[in-house]
Order: structure tokens, then sequence, then C-alpha cells
């Protein structure tokens, strides 16, 4: 079979999988990945976690956590101060039973964090739009997620919808970013818009748009980090070719930098896959590592890269895990060590792999799988702790969705 067609196969059955049944948050505390006992690829169940978003700030971790029940949506909020040990209790954003939000793996409600300042945003869910996305919600909490309080959100253009959301924040600001389709139609297949915006006040407003990209990608996620002096990168699927750019704002001036692995891949469809981002400094040597990926006939899977100067130029792509590896992370250490984890197809399922670097991303260890066998595990996410890394992924039991948790 051709590779190629192989690959599109794959992202067809995976995001039929994945985006169609929403279900409801469980904030799991688990430490360590579920030993779940059932029959081979029997995935049914609908319930369960279905949206995860992570954010760590100054060694603590904040974690947002969408489910479905019944046909009812909710969000949690739960914090760690040791690294994803132990977490505290689980409050309900809003209060809130039954949740209008559009969300999904893939498509994730994200929060990001800024002193006291807890700002959470999210995609409507609007019967009456064509994929039932609506505008975004966005709430805040200034303490500690025991109560919230609906704000302003970030798009100055407020018809929607708007989706594949990312955020990030440093001491001064906090930056969002998503897709939305405000200038109509491109001409071109799958394709919306990237902007951006900016909030000084914890969440309270929120800055005039800036335009990243009018033509991208319409259906991957995006990544927004900040780097050592709180300047945001962002991390997004291009179109014409559908590789992963990458670009820096300074002050209110966007500046795109570079492909992020130039594999020049053409596709006009959508394959719901998106990238990682992260920024190490090790003894005054600053490096930016990515991991993409491709569904390029010659380079399918996932990829690191890394940049020695600030995103401008990139490594040789280096292949992580094998042909079906699909969604992936990363995460470094200033003292050199360097995590990536990813989803790849295996002969039991989806399954979640994981590799390691302790010399800022020159050589890499022999691929580890971390979910259990004969369950569908798949988005992984990963973050740096104070002593280590904090991974996360969701998992089909047979019976519901979960999230499982792992510290490495």
């Amino acid at each position: 079979m051709n590779k190629h067609f192989f690959y599109l196969s794959l992202l067809l059955i995976l995001n039929a999988c994945s985006v169609s049944p929403e279900a409801e948050i469980s904030a799991s505390q688990q430490l360590k990945p579920t030993v779940v006992k059932q029959q081979k690829h029997q995935h049914k169940s609908t319930d369960g976690v279905i949206s995860v978003d992570i954010f760590q700030q100054s060694n603590k971790l904040h974690l947002l956590t969408g489910n479905l029940q019944a046909h009812k949506k909710t969000l949690w909020y739960q914090y760690s101060t040791d690294g994803g040990k132990n977490w505290s209790t689980a409050s309900k954003i809003l209060n809130a039973d039954n949740l209008a939000i559009k969300m999904t793996r893939g498509n994730d409600a994200q929060i990001a964090v800024q002193g006291s300042n807890i700002v959470v945003n999210w995609t409507r869910y609007n019967e009456s739009t064509r994929f039932k996305a609506g505008a975004m919600q966005t709430v805040r909490s200034t303490d500690e997620g025991k109560n919230w309080q609906l704000t302003q959100t970030p798009p100055d253009w407020k018809k929607g919808p708007h989706g594949y959301l990312d955020m990030a924040a440093d001491k001064n600001s906090i930056h969002t970013v998503w897709l939305d389709s405000r200038l109509g139609s491109t001409g071109i297949n799958a394709t919306q818009g990237l902007y951006y915006a900016k909030s000084t006040d914890g969440g309270l407003s929120w800055q005039a748009n800036i335009t990243l990209d009018k033509v991208t990608c319409s259906c991957c996620w995006n990544t927004v980090k900040t780097d050592f002096d709180g300047k945001p990168y962002v991390l997004y699927r291009d179109k014409q070719p559908s590789d992963f750019s990458i670009g820096v704002i300074k002050g209110d001036q966007w500046q795109r930098l570079n492909y992020v692995g130039a594999f020049n891949w053409q596709f006009d469809g959508c394959p719901h896959i998106g990238g990682g981002l992260d920024f190490q400094n090790t003894a005054g040597h600053k490096r930016l590592h990515s991991i993409v990926g491709t569904g390029h006939q010659d380079h399918l899977g996932v990829h690191y890269l890394y940049s020695d100067d600030a995103g401008k130029n990139w490594s040789t792509a280096k292949q992580l895990g094998t042909e079906s590896a699909i969604h992936a992370d990363i995460a470094s250490h200033n003292d050199g060590r360097v995590v990536a984890v990813w989803d790849s197809m295996t002969a039991e399922g989806l399954s979640v792999f994981m590799s390691e670097s302790k010399d800022q991303g020159i050589s890499w260890s022999t691929a580890k799988q971390l979910s259990q066998a004969n369950v569908r595990a798949s988005h992984p996410r990963i973050v740096k702790t104070e002593n280590g890394f904090f991974a996360l992924w969701t998992e089909n039991n047979g019976h519901k969705l979960v999230l499982v948790t792992l510290l490495l």
C-alpha cells in the first residue's frame, strides 16, 4: 500500500474517533498509568474526559479537564504544588452542570495563569453553525479556582466561530492565539486565519487583535509559548505547503521566522495535528525545541528539531517513533534533559510513547511505551516540574474516557 495513502487513511480513522464523541471531565488524580483489563479493540465508550490542558507556573501545575456525562458537559480546575503527586479538590467552573461548550481532544479548552489570575478560554457550542462551533467564552478566577466569573473574550471579532485556541502567560501578560474566518473565504480548501490578543490586566480586558497569518490550516491546534524575555512564539500549521511555521511577536509586530521542518507537504484537507514547543537555557546555551508531524510520504510521522538562533534556522529533522506517529508534545529542563511524547499505532491499537535526550536533543533514547496494552491512548501532553516532568494523556478503557498521568 502507498505509505501516503495509508497515513491519510489512518488520520481519517483517528479523527473520526476523536472528534465526534464529546465526553465529560473526570478530574483524575492518578499518579501512574492505570492497568485496565478489557477485550482487545473494544472501544465503544463516549463518556469521560474529552478535553485536557495543563499549565506550569513557578513550580505549580494547573490542570483543566472537560467531561461528558450523560450528554452533559462540565469543566473542572485543579492545582498541584508538588509536581503532580497530589492535587487540590476539583472546582467546577461557573458551577455549571451543563456548559454550552465545543471541546474534544485536539480542540481542548485552554488555561493560563498569571500571578493570582487564572483565565480559561473555550469555544461555545452553537447548534446553528456547520460544525456546532461558536464564539469564544472566557472566565476568570482570582481565588485559586473557588469562584469563576465571565469576562471579556480575546477576539475583537465576536461573531465566531473561534477554535483551536492556545494560551501562555508571563509576569506581564496573558497571550491567546486562535483560528477564525473573519476574512471570509480564502479560495483555498480547509483554511482559516490565525489571530493573537494580549491582556495586561490579568484577563479583564484584551488589546486589539493582531493578524498573524491570513491563510492557515483550518483545524490543527496552535501552540504559543513565551521565551525567557516574555516574547510569545507561535507554532502553527501553515498552508501550501501544510508544514509548520513559527513566528514571534515583538511589541505589536508579528515576525514570521521560518518553517519548522520544511517537508513541502501539499495537502488540501486538514490533518487535525498540532505540534510542541519549549525553551531551554543550559549553562547559557539557549535552545528552542520543537516536535512536529507531517503526512509527506517521504517523512511520515513526528519529527524533532531544534534552533539555536531563536527560531530563524532549524536543525535537520529527526524522526521519533514509527511512521504512524500522530500527536506529539515536548518539554525541556535547563539541566539538558528533553522529553518527547507521542501516540502511534501498534498491533494493539493507538498507544503513547516517550523518548528522552540528556544532551539538549543531540541524542535520543529508544522509544518506550507509556500507556497500557489493549487501551486506546491518545493526545499526550508533557510539562516540566521542579524535579522532572509530568506527562498526561487520555485513554478509552472500554467503559469511559479517562485521564492518565505519569511523573517522569
